[in-house]
């Protein structure tokens, strides 16, 4: 009686196992299917397509009779069995199975590998056991893969990014891969994004260990990659662009360019645009340095430039020579650096009182940015993000080296490197991609300290003090007379 019991028992165990099995397989079913729609392989043209043609060829089987043909091939004891079943479903409904059949099959084919992906990032997390308040775990949304990191997209309500934190080392062991950041969504709070990187590279690279690279006169450190440290040098890009969210590093990057030019060049002065009025003060103590903190100053500054490389292409033309050479021409190269460039070459009205002197800066670096390659003048702009309002268009397609910080938006990368990539590099700072031509590369940007850069710029000040230097300035009237003009109309602009 009692082994008669325990019999029935194990059959009710293996029926519930047995059921329990098919509906995890049912919804696997459908998790694969909904990951088959999501893949960019299933949302290519050729692919729709690719199933667009076979389901015509399939329909047109079944409306010629054709399909019965396929019976052909199935064993003898099969043919008569199968005849039928076909002849009992019917041509149309026929057509309708074959074609959802072949949709379905082509979903389960392009999602299984998406699926097994997620279906393996999931367990990793699973395995260091983080649950809500409710005793919730976090879901595995989505995984996207590249050359060297992996993101995953994680719904995570009611766990803090600390405790994910906490567990580190944990996640690293299950997962077999180095987590480089943990950080929430910023348009989204309850989805979480964990980067994991196949290679690491450093978070933290500092500037006096990295310049050393840049051996080129008139060159800079941009960063260092997986590979090397890149630099870049004036004769190669004349002109560039530092684009990057607020927190990213984009200011420090900015300073640390113009210190690697400053310290690697003999004959160059800088210009240096800064309309916040404090944070380029340290660099203001070099003779070969002008920091200007007005729209009519440096407007006025940006007219001379555009006269002063009229003068040389005349020199250039006379001497016979294609480009200016510093030494041999005894001509500093100019650099114009412009931080919070949107300041100066933002849209505004006709009767905003900084509107004369905004178009011609407009006017003046759209002729600069095309013709000054040669003649030894240079552009660095810097700013939170690129569109028509920050920077002309015209402009924009003159400056050939683009750094990009972490972007919060896809539509804003686009706009500074033509792909999303800088959308989704982790929040690190420093943390960018190098865009020189149809090459991409992500870098760590070097830092400097407030503290070094001041003794830096003190050695600098004895080097440059040594050399008689002529700095270009905006003429005093001019500029007098346009702030003047603020003050008209009874005041409308004071």
């Amino acid at each position: 009686m009692a082994n008669a019991k325990s019999t029935s028992e194990n059959s009710k165990d293996n029926a519930n196992r047995f059921f329990d099995g098919l509906i995890k397989i049912f919804f696997a079913f459908f998790k694969i299917l909904k990951e088959g729609l999501k893949t960019k392989c299933y949302k290519r043209h050729e692919n729709y397509a690719l199933t667009g043609s076979v389901v015509l060829w399939a329909c047109v089987m079944i409306y010629q009779n054709k399909h019965f043909k396929l019976v052909d091939y199935l064993p003898y004891d099969m043919q008569l069995p199968a005849a039928k079943i076909i002849s009992v479903i019917g041509d149309y409904r026929l057509m309708g199975l074959s074609t959802l059949s072949i949709i379905v099959c082509s979903l389960l084919f392009a999602g299984f590998a998406s699926y097994k992906l997620i279906q393996k990032y999931q367990k990793a997390l699973d395995n260091i056991n983080l649950k809500s308040g409710l005793g919730d775990n976090p879901k595995v949304v989505s995984v996207d893969k590249d050359s060297n990191r992996t993101r995953i997209l994680v719904k995570s309500i009611g766990i803090g990014e600390e405790r994910y934190k906490s567990k580190l080392d944990d996640f690293r062991a299950s997962l077999g891969q180095q987590v480089e950041s943990v950080n929430y969504l910023d348009k989204d709070n309850r989805f979480l994004e964990i980067s994991l990187a196949h290679h690491l590279l450093a978070s933290n690279v500092n500037y006096s260990e990295i310049i050393t690279n840049a051996k080129k006169p008139y060159s800079f450190v941009v960063g260092q990659s997986l590979k090397n440290a890149i630099t870049e040098n004036l004769e190669d890009v004349p002109h560039y662009l530092i684009a990057g969210s607020t927190g990213g590093g984009k200011s420090v990057a900015f300073k640390s360019m113009l210190l690697g030019l400053l310290e690697t060049s003999k004959r160059i002065q800088l210009y240096i645009f800064d309309f916040k009025q404090v944070e380029m003060n340290e660099f203001a103590v070099l003779p070969n340095v002008k920091v200007i903190k007005n729209e009519h100053e440096a407007s006025m500054l940006l007219e001379g430039f555009v006269k002063e490389m009229d003068k040389r292409y005349q020199k250039l033309e006379e001497i016979g020579e294609k480009k200016i050479n510093p030494d041999r021409d005894k001509l500093p190269r100019i650099v114009v650096g412009i931080d919070e460039c949107s300041d100066l070459l933002g849209k505004v009205k006709k009767d905003h009182p900084n509107f004369k002197a905004m178009e011609r800066a407009k006017r003046c670096l759209n002729e600069l940015s095309r013709k000054a390659r040669a003649s030894g003048i240079h552009l660095i702009f810097a700013t939170q993000k690129v569109d028509m309002n920050s920077i002309d268009t015209q402009i924009q397609e003159n400056l050939e080296g683009r750094l990009s910080f972490r972007m919060n938006t896809i539509e804003n990368s686009v706009r500074v490197l033509q792909n999303n990539k800088s959308y989704y590099l982790p929040s690190i700072p420093g943390r960018a991609i190098w865009k020189k031509g149809a090459n991409y590369t992500e870098v760590q940007c070097p830092f400097i300290s407030d503290d070094e850069l001041k003794k830096r710029i003190e050695v600098l000040k004895d080097k440059f003090s040594k050399e008689k230097v002529t700095m270009l300035e905006p003429p005093k009237e001019k500029v007098e007379d346009e702030k003047a003009d603020l003050y008209k109309d009874g005041g409308k602009h004071k």
